[in-house]
């Protein structure tokens, strides 16, 4: 084989293996964005019963995840945000840009005082489970299995006590 079919050989096997990469991104993309998507339809049915005008409502909205490498201009990660206004206080999941093997974290803002560090939920496929995690300084995270009870328990710090 001379150097010109060589060449040319080496340019089909990066074409070949460029075009398995996209296929695993896109399909991983998609992924992500279906399980965002039952993560929050999952959240509306845990507080639909304790929705009350004024006091707890639940949202969504359009958003693009972005990032360093990846500019919202050219983001291919188009998803949607939740909040949940509790009390007169927003609390926001916000996805972020996938992660590696298709990775899917959101940051949990409007918990974020200084007790409580940095929030996140984390799904790490093919894992279905979702899970909590704390971050605060530099030691390892705290990690909490998510569900109903665990997200109320969340939100109950921000309803005001009375004093008395």
């Amino acid at each position: 084989m001379n150097d010109v079919q060589q060449l040319g050989e080496m340019l089909r096997h990066y074409a070949q293996s460029e075009a398995h990469k996209k296929q695993v991104f896109e399909t991983q993309s998609a992924q992500w964005a279906v399980r965002i998507g039952q993560l929050f339809d999952q959240i509306e049915q845990w507080l639909a019963p304790v929705q009350v005008p004024e006091l707890l409502r639940v949202s969504r909205e359009a958003y693009v995840a972005s990032g360093p490498a990846v500019p919202v201009e050219s983001s291919p990660f188009k998803t949607e945000k939740l909040t949940i206004l509790i009390a007169g206080k927003p609390v926001e999941f916000v996805p972020q840009v996938m992660g590696a093997g298709g990775a899917i974290a959101l940051a949990v803002a409007g918990l974020t005082a200084a007790r409580y560090g940095s929030i996140s939920l984390v799904c790490q496929p093919p894992a279905g489970e979702w899970q909590w995690c704390k971050t605060n300084g530099l030691k390892d995270p705290d990690t909490f299995a998510f569900d109903a009870n665990f997200l109320a328990q969340q939100l109950q710090g921000l309803i005001p006590r009375e004093r008395g």
